[in-house]
């Protein structure tokens, strides 16, 4: 009778399981929206209303900033799915389930070790970068997808370069991940394969990749579109590319730096992105470079062999790439939670810890560090559930009960994997309840819907719609309409008072949503006024104040004031000149 293959299985229950938790909720705006969102949201529907699908537009203007493919993934979707949210976002979803079960092979191939897999697939999924990225209708999470793919068809392959397969893999790998989001998708595998060669005198492996070969296969996927493109919209397209997205991007638009400049920049940027990584990856980046430190020192030492070495230089190409680069974004670094988890993994399960008195020494600290983080959670997320979602207060009675069950494995378990299986899980746990915030009216798209339905309900087809402060960002707004919703703050005042005054004498018929304190600030021009207020509501504050009143409301379980603490007063103003 036929089997199959326990690591398919596997595989296959990972991607199931990761898509569920990815897809919960998925059609709602929350936290772990991105403004860029709209741009391919919007963009695809005009491509199916055009019948153009090669070149994107938005708000009928040309896109020139990223490739064709996740665009064209999007469109499969909406064939699929319908035109919605759901759908846009499915393919983020569908293609972080797929590196789950990539992370999960990976670790798997290097370590020999199930249980070193199974962490590595469960501490990708938590860590909060990824969880986002696998949420977000943007291009990250398949370019993502695709350097893993690629990393992973090289792993393959150097360790059987017998097997042509995993080499024409690689180059199909690089090249829809540039048709994705660009020369990323190349330059971090091909670096990462060099650099182990280099270091490990691999030269026969770089030999049987073929690689005048492999930049032929690539040239297929890539060359078509873009020859279309520079035919079509010529020199405009053309210079984009290479100053906007190339130049720009790694040098700025200054006229060149010194060698002094260029150090101390390469210095800023990585110190921006260890940063980045202690926030966007925590809990788990806290563990991990404590788990660094402590794995170099010592009698207990653990030790990378062979291929296992592709993950630090895989960690160290990143760093060095993104921190040479002249623009410093935090969502680069997603390329880093797959090296990220496993190594994590291979420390956290790793041999020998006992037999050591350093060892013993990690592993009580380990217990004790991931109990501090289970506390730091509960304590935030009854606060989150009881203070702000409104929640009775009876429910911290059964967070109490889980909390002590969680800490008691974590603390009194003999077995290596309990105290990181019960963080993953307690963290899987907290990250689908995210939703509740929306429901709760917390996240700032909860109160911008409620704004925008009104604006939907009373507003006839000539009303512009604008946002007038620079706390709020117009993408967030737009997500609720088919018209362009405009800017007119910055973030200087003088400037934002003229715009206003323009915005709202320039258009006979306007809705302006503004905070409170924007509100008495700006609006008391008389070429504004007069003007109608037709809703209120509160937001999330950006700038918060706690002040001892704060801890007197907390202590006395004053769940409207402590709110109040958190959330800003948002004001809809309608103007019509012809009513």
């Amino acid at each position: 009778m036929f089997r199959f293959p326990r690591e398919i299985l596997i595989s296959f229950f990972l991607f199931l399981f990761s898509l569920l938790i990815f897809t919960r909720s998925l059609e709602m705006h929350g936290l772990e929206y991105r403004d860029d969102e709209i741009f391919y949201y919007k963009s695809t529907q005009e491509m199916l209303r055009s019948g153009n699908f090669f070149s994107p537009t938005y708000f009928e203007e040309n896109r020139f900033q990223k490739p064709i493919l996740f665009y064209w993934l999007i469109l499969l979707s909406y064939k699929i799915f319908g035109v919605n949210w759901f759908a846009a976002r499915f393919v983020a979803a569908f293609f972080g389930s797929l590196s789950v079960c990539v992370t999960w092979l990976m670790a798997r191939e290097l370590f020999r070790c199930r249980r070193i897999a199974h962490l590595s697939a469960l501490i990708l999924t938590t860590t909060p970068l990824f969880f986002r990225h696998a949420k977000n209708a943007v291009p990250d999470m398949p370019l993502n997808f695709f350097i893993v793919g690629a990393m992973y068809c090289a792993i393959l392959f150097a360790k059987n370069p017998q097997k042509k397969r995993y080499s024409i893999l690689f180059f199909v790998s690089c090249a829809l991940g540039f048709m994705t989001k660009g020369p990323a998708a190349v330059i971090v595998p091909f670096l990462s394969l060099f650099v182990y060669a280099l270091l490990h005198r691999k030269g026969d492996v770089l030999r049987a990749m073929r690689f005048g070969r492999g930049l032929l296969i690539m040239a297929v996927f890539i060359c078509p579109w873009f020859l279309y493109m520079m035919a079509t919209h010529g020199r405009a397209y053309t210079e984009y590319m290479l100053i906007e997205e190339t130049r720009n991007r790694l040098l700025g638009q200054g006229s060149g730096q010194v060698l002094g400049g260029q150090v101390g920049t390469l210095i800023s940027h990585t110190g921006f992105y260890v940063r980045t990584v202690l926030s966007y990856f925590a809990p788990w980046s806290l563990l991990f470079f404590c788990a660094i430190l402590l794995a170099r020192c010592g009698p207990w030492r653990q030790r990378l062999d062979g291929l296992q070495r592709w993950l630090p230089i895989w960690l160290g190409v990143v760093f060095l790439f993104f921190s040479s680069m002249h623009f410093v974004i935090n969502h680069y670094m997603l390329i880093l939670t797959t090296p990220f988890a496993i190594l994590l993994s291979f420390f956290l399960v790793g041999e020998g810890k006992e037999d050591a008195v350093s060892g013993k020494i990690w592993r009580l600290s380990e217990k004790f560090l991931i109990a501090l983080i289970i506390t730091a959670g509960t304590l935030a997320f009854s606060f989150l559930f009881v203070f702000l979602i409104g929640a009775s207060r009876w429910w911290i009675v059964p967070f109490g009960v889980l909390y002590a069950g969680m800490v008691f494995l974590v603390l009194k378990s003999p077995r290596a994997m309990a105290a990181p299986l019960t963080l993953g899980i307690f963290l899987l746990g907290i990250f689908v309840q995210s939703s509740l915030l929306g429901k709760g009216g917390i996240t700032a798209h909860a109160a911008l819907q409620r704004f925008a339905a009104v604006i939907q309900e009373k507003a006839d087809p000539g009303f512009v719609v604008g946002v007038g402060s620079h706390d709020i960002h117009e993408k967030e707004f737009q997500v609720y309409f088919e018209k362009k919703v405009e800017k007119v703050a910055t973030s200087r005042d003088e400037e934002t008072q003229s715009r206003l005054v323009g915005f709202f004498t320039t258009s006979p018929k306007v809705y302006c949503l503004i905070t409170e304190r924007d509100f008495k600030r700006y609006l008391n021009e008389e070429e504004i006024r007069p003007f109608d207020i037709v809703q209120e509501g509160y937001i999330v504050r950006k700038r918060m104040h706690i002040d001892k009143g704060f801890f007197i409301a907390l202590f006395k379980g004053d769940q409207k004031t402590v709110r109040d603490y958190f959330m800003e007063k948002l004001i809809l103003v309608r103007k019509d000149r012809h009513a």
